[in-house]
């Protein structure tokens, strides 16, 4: 505004505005109706938010005038914007609302009929061009406009007109197309319907902000000649709230003072605090990198209080050096095979830091390796590609807690195991001529990799050979396409002194995604010799 100082918030929202006008001027879609939809609801809220603290400001010159009965004259002046302010943010409501209706209304799950329309809002705010007849927005812009005037005028101040035709709006008055529009065709034709409600609730916005600015300097009245101090607490502030047993409790216990009739604004990290009670509310998320050997990080942040001057002549600053330690959490990981992760395999892992306790809303990266998130807070598993180390990075609600280190080892190959009737049969003793009608040919798993990851161990032999050998002659083979093998005519053949020869050409393992991948066996272990005796 060029009333005045403009606050952050109100230079989000002229933002927003400019943008709104902007893309008035664009053939929009689907897409950016939404985002119009989006916008006339944040500015909706905008509004609702400026009235909250309009209030209490208000209270807070009501506050005074009851102290000091000498400054009623202020109360009324206040109490008499407010009113005003609020009938004109009314008067668009109720503007809004008759739009809404003229296109349709609601749905029965709330949302806007005529979100599109652009036909039955420039009949309603511009009028009928055919028959002359005037629409909505020409009232509009005389209410708004006196409005303003009345405003300046009462309080001195500067504000700029509310309602602007093209020529006049510093948007759009170098637009040769948009700058001979009047406040009606350049705000409602050839305008959706829900950019048509934003461009209202941005109104309502600067109504509410003009009221604000009135409402401060007011209340900067109320203690134009003295503060006073008229809200008074016992306090006190301890060196820890946590103290082992046998050693010292310290603290300072002091006197608070505020004033009811001020507004400070308070900042923390430059950033404008929330006021309740006369205390600006500080909390953000700790965070620290540079630990010491006991896991604590000593830390400052910059804060600051601005009154007025009792005088009335400025503003007096106290500056306020906020310190505190941050404590590195521990990262509790639970795991089957916590040691190490093993390679191309799904590792399940439950990381929690307790010291978080239920603030604790975990997210996952890592380096080296994938992440999928597992069902319960703290559940992953981890996929590790890198054949060294796996990293990962532990962090809550988007801050970093730290990272933990795992090494990789590669899946041990199984072991190719020979049974019959269930049983493993001694290679050293061998088997009885002729031997059994069938063998059973498995591949396990390595027992402490099968214990840490039952889902990643399953194989299966897929492919091979027994062959019958004699001497250094073969007589007959049969082929292995799976864990059960018939050995039929070889049987009968087999004598003592004659020896199974088990080769393994092919096996399978399903990993915990139940997807099959080959296993290599090296020559070494894919060839097992059973004696016939």
């Amino acid at each position: 505004m060029a009333g005045g100082k403009e606050t952050p918030r109100q230079k989000l929202i002229g933002l927003m505005y400019l943008v709104l006008l902007a893309l008035l001027a664009l053939q929009v879609s689907s897409a950016i109706l939404q985002k119009f939809q989006f916008l006339n609801g944040s500015l909706e809220q905008a509004v609702k938010n400026a009235e909250s603290l309009n209030e209490t400001k208000l209270g807070a010159i009501e506050k005074a005038v009851e102290k000091d009965k000498k400054y009623s004259n202020i109360l009324d002046q206040a109490k008499a914007v407010k009113a005003e302010c609020q009938a004109m943010i009314k008067y668009i409501e109720d503007m809004k609302q008759e739009v809404i209706k003229a296109t349709g209304g609601v749905d029965e799950k709330g949302s806007y009929v005529g979100l599109k329309d652009e036909d039955k809002i420039a009949n309603f705010m511009v009028g009928d061009p055919s028959t002359g007849k005037k629409g909505k927005a020409y009232e509009m812009k005389q209410k708004l406009n006196d409005f303003t005037t009345r405003m300046n005028k009462e309080h001195n101040k500067s504000f700029p007109m509310l309602a602007m035709d093209g020529k006049e709006d510093p948007l759009t008055k170098g637009d040769a197309e948009q700058k001979n529009k009047d406040f009606a065709e350049l705000n409602f034709a050839h305008t959706p319907m829900i950019a048509g409600l934003a461009v209202m609730s941005d109104k309502q916005t600067r109504i509410a902000n003009m009221e604000a600015e009135i409402l401060n300097h007011l209340a900067s009245q109320v203690g134009a000649k003295d503060i006073k101090f008229d809200q008074i607490q016992a306090a006190y502030s301890a060196k820890s709230s946590v103290v082992a047993a046998g050693t010292e409790y310290e603290a300072d216990l002091f006197i608070t003072a505020t004033s009811s009739a001020l507004v400070p604004t308070m900042k923390f990290r430059g950033t404008a605090l929330k006021i309740e009670n006369g205390k600006g509310k500080i909390k953000f998320k700790a965070s620290a990198t540079n630990y010491d050997k006991e896991g604590n990080a000593k830390m400052e942040a910059p804060a600051s209080i601005t009154i007025p001057k009792p005088t009335g002549d400025g503003d007096t600053t106290f500056n306020v050096k906020v310190e505190y330690v941050v404590a590195k959490p521990v990262i509790d990981v639970k795991s089957a095979a916590v040691s190490a992760l093993y390679l191309n395999c799904g590792n399940p892992l439950n990381i929690q830091v307790p010291a978080l306790g239920a603030n604790y809303k975990p997210s996952f990266s890592a380096a080296g390796a994938s992440v999928i998130n597992g069902a319960e807070k703290g559940q992953i598993i981890v996929v590790p590609s890198s054949t060294e180390k796996v990293s990962i990075n532990v962090a809550s609600e988007g801050s970093a807690i730290g990272k933990v280190e795992f090494p990789v080892r590669k899946i041990p190959r199984p072991n190719i195991v020979i049974k019959v009737n269930g049983a493993p049969v001694d290679l050293k003793r061998g088997l009885t001529a002729p031997g059994p009608a069938s063998m059973q040919v498995d591949a396990e798993p390595e027992p402490n990799f099968a214990a840490a990851l039952p889902k990643e161990a399953r194989y299966k032999v897929s492919a091979g050979e027994i062959l019958l050998a004699r001497g250094k002659r073969p007589v007959g083979q049969v082929q292995i396409s799976g864990s059960m093998v018939g050995l039929g005519n070889l049987r009968s053949q087999a004598q003592a002194g004659d020896r199974y020869v088990v080769e393994i050409k092919g096996v399978k393992r399903m990993n915990f995604r139940d997807q099959i991948e080959d296993v290599p066996i090296p020559t070494s272990a894919s060839i097992v010799v059973v004696p016939i005796n």
